[in-house]
């Protein structure tokens, strides 16, 4: 017992029982029985498009089946009725040649026009059934059952509108009216012919619901596909701009973000694709290493952003300086480090010499370097070969930070080279330290802007 009637009775009180609450959406119930939905994605352009593409796909496949059953009724028929044998014949050849000139305008000047096509033959396979149960009294009960059979089956195998379809009922039932008005009693009794219109009636209705049904279900088909295809393009599109953006932050995670030149993980791997490369077709590349004249006195007497502003000048003028497929690396700090590929030790030199020049030539002034009293730099430079290929990145950046201090304590805005050993054994000209270093020579330093 409830616990409200136990305190009823306890207490001598009437009992009370609350019913839940029912809420109807009368809008959604009226928007589903008037199915503004359907009507609406009916109405749109490119359903009507795939509905009609089908539908001539469809008709196609109708149209052999009724050419085969037709030639296939007309030889049975015949054989079993071999008194009406002829008017079998005739309508039966008549219809499956129809059926076949249906098929074959199908394919070709009539596919845009499905509906008319496959009206004109079912209209044509309605005549040829009362056609049959009328000139062939004894086939009367059977064309009856071919004429009740019709109307379901169109409604599951033809796809075409609504009112194409209520028209074609409404022939049917006027057919069906006619043959049982005409058709002989001694064949079809009264009581018999009204049970073909009651059965005729309920096909009629099976056909017209069928029809609606499956039209839903199309057009719920056709909704849910189509979002399918919006999910699936939004879907795309965010892949597209993923990947773009994984690609942007790929190129951007091997750039410097102040100077803009590649960074020390872009160097890294620079060095080892050239390295490969060189222990694959030999050759040789120039390694030089950059450091600008005591910065540390920009930052201080002039602040971080314009030692900021000098880093970015001084960066896109060594760049500049290069060849196309040559690039600068920020090292670390005020240091640049530049790969010449291919080069030998002349051409090296001459690319060092040109960096130097280049940052000179910015004239930016810079009051506490002795060296002209404007932003320099010193450079270093080596050589790389097939013979370097045992030495580790360490000791090969090693060399050109040796030739770039030895620069710097010769008086700054000034290059300099420590060459390998093997180097010296190739060297035109002799101008190699017995530990491989080649030494600024005077006159040389000099002319190097010193």
């Amino acid at each position: 017992m409830p616990d409200s009637a136990r305190w009823a009775i306890s207490t001598g009180r009437r009992a009370t029982y609350s019913r839940p609450e029912v809420k109807i959406d009368i809008a959604r119930v009226t928007a589903a029985i008037r199915s503004e939905e359907y009507f609406a994605t009916s109405s749109e352009q490119r359903f009507r498009a795939v509905e009609r593409r089908q539908l001539r796909l469809g008709a196609r496949a109708g149209m052999l089946v009724v050419l085969l059953v037709a030639l296939f009724g007309g030889v049975t028929l015949s054989l079993i009725h071999q008194p009406s044998a002829p008017l079998v014949i005739v309508l039966n050849g008549g219809l499956a040649s129809l059926a076949g000139a249906g098929y074959w305008l199908l394919g070709r000047r009539a596919r845009h026009y499905p509906e008319a096509v496959i009206f004109g033959v079912t209209v044509a396979v309605i005549l040829a059934c009362v056609l049959l149960g009328l000139g062939a009294p004894e086939l009367a009960i059977l064309t009856s059952g071919y004429l009740l059979l019709l109307p379901p089956v169109v409604s599951q195998v033809v796809m075409w509108r609504s009112w194409t379809h209520t028209l074609w009922l409404l022939v049917f039932f006027l057919a069906l009216l006619t043959f049982v008005a005409l058709a002989p009693v001694n064949n079809l009794a009264p009581i018999e012919k009204l049970d073909v219109l009651v059965l005729g009636l309920i096909s009629v209705s099976a056909s017209f619901s069928g029809h609606v049904l499956g039209f839903r279900a199309r057009v719920r088909s056709f909704r849910q596909l189509r979002t399918i295809q919006t999910l699936h393009r939004s879907l795309e599109q965010q892949r597209r701009e993923l990947a773009r953006a994984l690609a942007d932050l790929e190129r951007t995670s091997r750039v410097d973000p102040l100077t803009r030149v590649a960074n020390r993980l872009r160097l890294d791997e620079d060095f080892e694709e050239v390295r490969a490369r060189m222990n694959r077709t030999g050759g040789s590349c120039g390694l030089l290493e950059a450091d600008l004249d005591r910065f540390k006195a920009i930052n201080d007497q002039l602040g971080h952003l314009a030692g900021d502003a000098v880093l970015r000048a001084v960066a896109q003028a060594l760049q500049h300086s290069l060849r196309a497929g040559d690039h600068v690396y920020r090292y670390g700090g005020e240091e640049f480090v530049a790969i010449i590929t291919g080069a030998d030790a002349a051409a090296t030199e001459a690319t060092a010499e040109r960096l130097r020049a280049a940052v000179e030539a910015l004239a930016i002034a810079h009051p506490d370097n002795p060296a002209g009293s404007v932003v320099t730099v010193s450079v270093g430079g080596t050589l790389i070969g097939p013979a370097d290929i045992d030495e580790t990145d360490g000791a090969l950046f090693d060399r050109a930070d040796r030739a770039m201090y030895a620069a710097k304590t010769s008086g700054r805005n000034r290059i300099a080279m420590d060459l390998p050993r093997w180097f010296s054994s190739s060297s035109p000209d002799g101008r190699v330290a017995p530990d491989g270093t080649a030494p600024a020579r005077t006159g040389w330093a000099a002319n190097m802007g010193g």
